[in-house]
């Protein structure tokens, strides 16, 4: 599985609490300061200003907006490739796969049309619709933006692309576009999601019953490998990873959250975690498949919290330590590495943001590198508009847009640099 932040590289003096930015080894910016941005190549519309997703390559960062794919080198900013959609993005795969992303767009009103990328090339490999047999029937308002119950959702992994909508779901072959499975058809419900990595998951929660999440191997994905199911009065919030599969979990009878670890091979629940009322990420804020609040690492859960981040071990369901930050921001863990973890507390109007490096065993801090003020602006409306993922790639923090786009002038990425 590809976890966000992932391939990180933490450069840092681990000496204590720095509150000036330092000048960077490889002779560029300094740490804390603005590396490159990047704003909206075309003006958003009506119906067209939807940006879900990010990727990775080595060297690049690779970016939807509404109407286009573009790569942007990590370190410079420089444009590498841009791709033009055949129509408007409606979902995004959360994960690559060997340099492969999946996408639905919509035409006509029709979010049906599913497309592989190749971001390594910057290349469409193929594009099909999903309910082209059926166009005008009843199950085409599945896909309908007027009619649908819920939007689609789209996934990769072992090679395949899953679209899954209200009342079903179609697997295809990354490499030519095969339908290698299609999903058996249900009743139509409120919520469904999916995501990808290891292995398939998708969720269905149905009006007055209790949500279920099944496990498919992108192998053989016409038949689901396991199945959960919830209890009454729960609906499933987010899904955190596919390995360990890490499910958020809210009780509307109780009035509280949960982390749920279920076992990968048979789905049976594992470990249960009762969120605290201060943790800032009892809802995904972001979408389903992708929660910028939570970070699981191997069998760690970092959760943010107003003014904190909190480490969980899944196996055992308990608490091991408590990294205390700003009491009036919210702490967002972005990457592992080196035996250390990222902590991003983004800028308000009148403080700057931080990125805070604090030891993987203990949580005690380790240092800490202040923003330039001017990222003040472009970091808390990102913020503010919880619409921004942050990611840890080669030296560079990159604030990115997931939301709507107001304009031209909003900001898609933000790059700062992240290493001295």
């Amino acid at each position: 599985m590809l976890v966000a932040g992932c391939g990180t590289y933490l450069l840092w003096n681990a000496s204590g609490n720095d509150t000036k930015p330092s000048k960077n080894r490889d002779g560029g910016a300094a740490a804390g300061s603005l590396a490159w941005k990047k704003t909206a190549r075309t003006e958003p519309s009506k119906n067209s200003d939807y940006a879900p997703g990010v990727w990775f390559t080595a060297t690049t960062v690779v970016k939807p907006e509404p109407d286009m794919v573009t790569s942007y080198d990590l370190r410079s900013g420089t444009k590498q490739w841009s791709l033009v959609l055949s129509g408007t993005l409606c979902a995004a795969s959360r994960d690559s796969d060997e340099g492969r992303v999946f996408l639905a767009v919509e035409i006509d009103g029709m979010c049906d049309t599913v497309v592989a990328v190749d971001i390594e090339r910057g290349v469409q490999l193929w594009s099909d619709r999903v309910a082209a047999s059926a166009p005008d029937g009843p199950a085409a308002d599945d896909f309908r933006r007027a009619k649908r119950r819920v939007p689609a959702t789209v996934s990769v992994s072992g090679g395949i692309g899953l679209i899954a909508w209200a009342s079903g779901g179609k697997a295809f072959r990354l490499s030519d576009g095969k339908v290698a499975a299609a999903l058996p058809g249900e009743a139509p419900c409120g919520e469904t999601g999916t995501i990808g990595g290891t292995q398939f998951l998708i969720q269905r929660s149905c009006e007055g019953q209790p949500p279920v999440v099944r496990a498919f191997d992108p192998k053989s994905p016409e038949r689901p490998r396991w199945s959960w199911q919830g209890v009454k009065g729960e609906s499933v919030e987010g899904m955190l990873s596919a390995h360990p599969v890490v499910l958020l979990l809210r009780d509307t009878t109780a009035h509280s959250a949960h982390l749920v670890t279920l076992e990968d091979e048979n789905g049976k629940e594992r470990s249960r975690i009762e969120l605290r009322r201060d943790h800032a990420g009892l809802e995904c804020s972001s979408s389903m498949s992708r929660c910028p609040e939570y970070l699981i690492n191997g069998d760690i859960a970092y959760i943010a919290g107003k003014g904190a981040t909190t480490a969980y071990d899944l196996g055992t369901g308990r608490e091991r330590w408590t990294y205390k930050a700003d009491a009036n921001r919210t702490a967002l863990p972005v990457a592992v590495n080196g035996g250390h973890v990222a902590v991003y507390i983004p800028a308000t109007p009148e403080r700057v943001g931080e990125l805070t490096s604090v030891a993987a065993a203990t949580g005690k801090l380790a240092a800490t590198v202040r923003h330039s003020p001017d990222l003040r602006t472009a970091e808390w409306h990102l913020a503010h508009g919880q619409s921004a993922t942050a990611h840890l790639q080669r030296g560079r923090l990159l604030l990115v847009n997931e939301g709507g786009l107001e304009s031209r002038d909003s900001e898609v990425v933000v790059a700062v640099t992240a290493t001295r």
